[in-house]
């Protein structure tokens, strides 16, 4: 049984579900309902995506057990059910207007995370913002270069497809790194820290949701917490303060 019963009568073949499928395996010939082949159904990860951002409740998944509720579904205010559909709802998000924030309403934003707990409340992270658009893409594009001396060195690496993809991608013009998002959040910590390692990732994941309540997108990015560790060139465009090793990074906007 496929993953997803489309409508033929509500549908309008707009192509949203297709292109908000983050691993792309929703496709949509012409004049035919979106489908996802037999063959890649093993590679649906059960995001919700398509059903969720159906502009005309088309489209339905047909996914074994539970899954997060729909990221519409929010609660103005905090009760221990509405929390908990709050957190359900959470999405990673890969899709990005333009516009930049104000740099006002992210500092409010790492106001709140600055609350998140510490080890022994020694609240030591550290926070790169990264507020311009093109700077952000410098640093996809830095990604990028790391990728292809990755392919390079180990061209049989599992990984090693996956980055040949995200190349090909690049230079068609289409950044599947950091997904044109006009803002980057990097969580540092200083060198030799043991009981702190955990500290930034607490902060990123309220980051996230704080972000969701003031309606902004975020998306974890595993591919620039590799860069940074291992890329000097990444290393000299953020500027990483001496003493301080990167942990991780949010795209957001």
């Amino acid at each position: 049984m496929s993953n997803i019963t489309v409508s033929q009568d509500d549908c309008t073949k707009c192509g949203v579900c297709v292109k908000v499928c983050p691993v792309s395996i929703i496709s949509m010939k012409e004049n035919k309902l979106p489908m996802i082949a037999k063959d890649l159904e093993d590679k649906c990860v059960r995001c919700g995506h398509c059903e969720i951002f159906c502009l005309f409740n088309a489209l339905e998944t047909n996914f074994e057990g539970e899954y997060p509720l729909s990221m519409n579904e929010r609660a103005p205010d905090i009760k221990p059910d509405q929390l908990a559909r709050f957190v359900q709802t959470r999405r990673s998000i890969r899709h990005y207007r333009k516009k930049p924030l104000k740099r006002a309403l992210i500092e409010q934003m790492l106001d709140v995370i600055r609350y998140s707990p510490t080890a022994a409340n020694s609240q030591r992270v550290k926070w790169i913002v990264v507020h311009d658009p093109e700077k952000v893409q410098k640093i996809a594009e830095h990604t990028v270069e790391w990728m292809k001396t990755e392919v390079e060195k180990r061209p049989n690496h599992p990984y090693s497809l996956q980055y040949n993809g995200i190349i090909r991608r690049w230079g068609l013009g289409e950044d599947a790194v950091c997904h044109s998002a006009p803002h980057l959040l990097i969580a540092m910590i200083p060198e030799g820290s043991t009981w702190t390692k955990a500290d930034p990732i607490i902060a990123l994941s309220y980051f996230e949701l704080v972000a969701k309540g003031y309606g902004i997108a975020s998306c974890w990015n595993g591919f620039l917490k590799i860069a940074m560790e291992e890329f000097p060139p990444m290393r000299e465009e953020l500027e990483i303060p001496e003493g301080y090793i990167p942990s991780y990074a949010l795209t957001f906007g």
